[in-house]
Parts: structure tokens; sequence; C-alpha cells
């Protein structure tokens, strides 16, 4: 046998344009397998380069992973107690206010400024409003009345607090502020007020018209709380409040008239019968021996402006 063609037949010839078209096609399988080889340094395989001709370049997303709150940061989290709350009543208005969050753009607020203890009104005739003194408290006409005199103030919270005992020397100071009238007494030395005490003035306004006094042993005594008694009595001698004829009779109508002393029992008549003392309509008790609570000091220091005014303080 041998290898020659079949006769008639020549061996076939490529055609004048194929060798072109496999150079060009070898060039371009070329380009691709050398682009594929430098991304990332890829081990190249049919997978890969499949994979990598239907991908679409996206753009990066970078994100920010989670971080979970500690226990510790929920724990500051939750609402705090009321009390710490922003609900409060303001130290001066006692208004529920919710503070504002100032933006980057406005100001920051100016802080207020607490209010000193004794709170006095923008201008005569404006009375005072206290969160613990609403209308219905017996005392209210007396306090809103006083309070726009500039007579009595109330605290930093915005409290009148009512039931509070009263010390001497600020009961002195209310009858020095309430009362304008000659001195009849000399000022005391007392030891334990010397002089520069800024309570000095009050004190001996209040001796002198005859309102207070001191204690034998020369001291004034002025933080010593007040009784219902001793307020009763300094503003029956201070007014000058004329003697019942018969003091005996207007007491005996009191449960506790045998608490008062035989010293102070007619000047107590005097208040009792000018109106301005009264003690307890129901259980008929004057209570001599109670400390004065701030509302009863106010309603005996109105009242014995409205006997002045009245006319009906006799001068001895």
């Amino acid at each position: 046998m041998s290898n020659s063609s079949p006769s008639g037949q020549r061996p076939p010839n490529l055609r004048d344009d194929e060798p072109i078209a496999l150079l060009i096609a070898a060039l371009s399988f070329g380009a691709i397998f050398f682009w594929i080889l430098n991304q990332n340094q890829e081990v190249f395989s049919v997978g890969n380069f499949l994979k990598k001709a239907g991908e679409t370049k996206a753009p990066q997303i970078i994100t920010t992973p989670l971080i979970q709150p500690t226990e510790a940061e929920i724990e500051v989290k939750k609402d705090p107690p009321l009390e710490d709350s922003a609900q409060q009543p303001s130290p001066s208005s006692g208004i529920v206010t919710t503070p504002a969050v100032p933006s980057a753009s406005s100001p920051s607020p100016t802080p207020s400024i607490a209010p000193s203890v004794n709170l006095t009104p923008a201008k005569p005739g404006t009375p005072l409003s206290f969160t613990d003194v609403p209308k219905a408290y017996w005392a209210y006409p007396f306090i809103t009345a006083l309070s726009a005199q500039g007579i009595i103030g109330g605290f930093p919270d915005g409290t009148f607090k009512p039931e509070q005992p009263v010390s001497r020397v600020d009961f002195a100071t209310q009858v020095q502020k309430a009362y304008t009238k000659p001195d009849k007494l000399s000022a005391i030395a007392f030891t334990d007020l010397p002089p520069g005490d800024r309570r000095l003035t009050a004190v001996e306004q209040a001796v002198k018209m005859d309102f207070m006094s001191g204690y034998p042993d020369k001291t004034f005594r002025p933080t010593q709380q007040v009784s219902r008694l001793e307020a009763a009595i300094a503003m029956a001698r201070g007014l000058n409040l004329p003697i019942p004829s018969d003091p005996e009779a207007i007491l005996q109508t009191y449960a506790d008239q045998d608490q008062i002393p035989s010293w102070a029992r007619s000047r107590m008549a005097a208040s009792i019968q000018a109106g301005l003392f009264a003690g307890d309509p129901d259980t008929k008790q004057l209570n001599p021996n109670r400390p004065a609570s701030r509302a009863d000091i106010v309603v005996l220091v109105f009242r014995g402006q409205k006997l002045g005014t009245q006319g009906q303080v006799i001068e001895k």
C-alpha cells in the first residue's frame, strides 16, 4: 500500500484569508489569557474565565459593622426617675417647662438666676403665686394680700410653706415691714445679736414699737420658734388693743383656756375680742402652745393692719 492520493484528487489547500484569521484569533486569545493572569494573580481556569467574562464591575460599598451597646450603656439610656427629669418646676416660677435643645445656629440660652429667699412683687400691688397655696387654702386671701405689699415672700422653689413654724427674728421682720408707728421703747443690746448682724435692724424696730421684747438674760433668741400665744400677745401689745372688761368670760368658751398663763390672759382676751386671734371653731381650742405657722402669722399681721386702718387701735 502507498500513501499516495487517490487518482483524480488533489490535496486540500488553505484559502488565502484563513491564515490571517487564525493569527488574529491566536492573538486575541493570548491577550485575554494575559489579562486574566494579571487580575489579583488568580490561577487561570475555564470557570474563572467564564465568571470574569460575565461579571459587571459595580461600585464598592463600605459598610460599618453594627456595634452592640453594653449593659451599662443600656442602663444609662433608660428613662430617668421623675424627680430628676426636666419636667420639674423651675426654682423661680414653679411652671413645668421642657428645655429646648439649642441648635448649632442658635445661641445658647442664658441661665436663669435663682431668686433670693424673700421674694418681692415685680411692682406694687402684684401678688405672688405659690405652688403650695391654692385658692381653696384657708389663708390664701391673707397670703395674697401681704405678698402684694412685699411684706412676705416665698422660697426659691416657688413655695410658701404655710405650715412651717416661724422664728422670732422672722416674726420681727414681718412686723417691721407691716407697721409704721412712733417708737415707744429704746433699743436693747441683745447679747446674741451683736452689732453688724443683718437681722438687728428688724429686731430693734420691733422692740421700739413694743411688739417684741427680750428675755431677762439680755438675749433675744432669734432662731427660737414663736408660739401662737406669744404671737397673739405681741400683736395685742404692739397694737395697744383695749383690755376687755371681763377677760375670763371670753376665755372660758375655749376648752384649753387653762393653758394660758395668768400674765397673758387679759391680752389674749383682747386679741380674741378684737377679732385678731381666733381658735378652732370645731374643737373650741386655742392651741396656745403650738408653734405659730407662717400662715398663722400672716393672718395676725393682716388683721392687725385692718384694725389700725379702722381706727380700733387705742393708744395707751
